[in-house]
């Protein structure tokens, strides 16, 4: 099986290189690399066969991954983020169990982070107790053992082998190419976040099925890939808004969904308010230090 991979690249590109030499480390030959460049900073040198696409802009995380499928030829297609790290059996492992399953359309791997913890990378549907239940939010950090948490996180839970779930992460997911020509891939109207919800929710409506692979691990440096967290809280709400518009129930008047735009407004608010009041904490305690 060949198999593309696909990386989008904005500020980045110390952990972009370093990706990138992961999946050349693996030795996998029916391997190709796109990189999506986002940003405009100078481009370091690439290792030989290497592609590089470059965009004027920051076109989002979901625009840049289409061009990077239309540019590439793979069987199936790896979408990577610049701060993950491939294990060397990574693409054989993928390849066989693809093969052994033709139902599967999209698969994600185990994901740990820098610790060695894993990371809640996948999910049930969403709807109002997972929206209230983040992967990162304070209840999912203090209650991570209850029952609600390992229903809506599969991964939470010591699975023996491959699961079928809703929802893996766009960190690291591979799809069929036929799978993502049948679907038209990405919505482009996600400009970062949720796209990778909105893509297996597409994939399972058409007759494919959504695998965590458990026995697949691959490292990810959380966060590494955004320049400004305010920012990033901001479109990750946005985007959790126009995912609910598509897919989830309006009610009379559309009032059901001016409930969830308020309580996603409110909940990025409060985001932003305790992000910025542990900047300042952190910046008043690095002065107190100083002096």
């Amino acid at each position: 099986m060949r198999f593309s991979v696909i990386i989008v690249n904005y500020a980045s590109w110390p952990y972009t290189l370093r990706c990138v030499e992961a999946l050349l480390t693996t030795g996998y030959e029916g391997l190709e690399i796109t990189i999506v460049d986002n940003d405009r900073k100078p481009v370091p040198d690439l290792p030989p066969g290497v592609r590089l696409i470059r965009n004027e802009d920051n076109v989002g995380f979901a625009r840049a991954h289409n061009r990077g499928i239309r540019a590439s030829g793979g069987d199936c297609v790896v979408f990577a983020n610049p701060d993950t790290l491939v294990g060397r059996d990574f693409f054989e492992n993928l390849a066989n169990f693809f093969g052994e399953h033709p139902d599967a359309g999209i698969v994600g791997p185990r994901i740990l982070d820098d610790s060695g913890a894993v990371q809640l990378s996948a999910r049930k549907e969403i709807g109002f107790i997972s929206g209230l239940l983040g992967r990162t939010s304070l209840l999912t950090r203090l209650f991570p053992d209850s029952v609600v948490v390992r229903r809506l996180f599969p991964a939470s839970e010591r699975l023996d082998g491959p699961t079928i779930v809703d929802w893996v992460s766009g960190a690291c997911m591979a799809a069929r190419r036929d799978l993502l020509e049948k679907i038209e891939a990405f919505d482009e109207r996600f400009f970062m976040y949720f796209e990778d919800a909105d893509l297996c929710r597409r994939a399972r409506e058409g007759g494919r099925l959504v695998y965590y692979l458990p026995g697949v691990e691959v490292v990810h440096h959380t966060g590494k890939s955004s320049r400004s967290k305010p920012l990033s809280t901001w479109r990750l709400h946005k985007s959790a808004f126009l995912y609910h518009r598509k897919h989830g129930p309006h009610g009379p008047l559309g009032v059901y969904s001016l409930v969830v735009l308020i309580g996603l407004t409110a909940r990025a608010l409060a985001k932003l308010a305790v992000s910025q009041a542990f900047a300042i904490r952190h910046r008043d305690s690095a002065k107190g230090g100083k002096g």
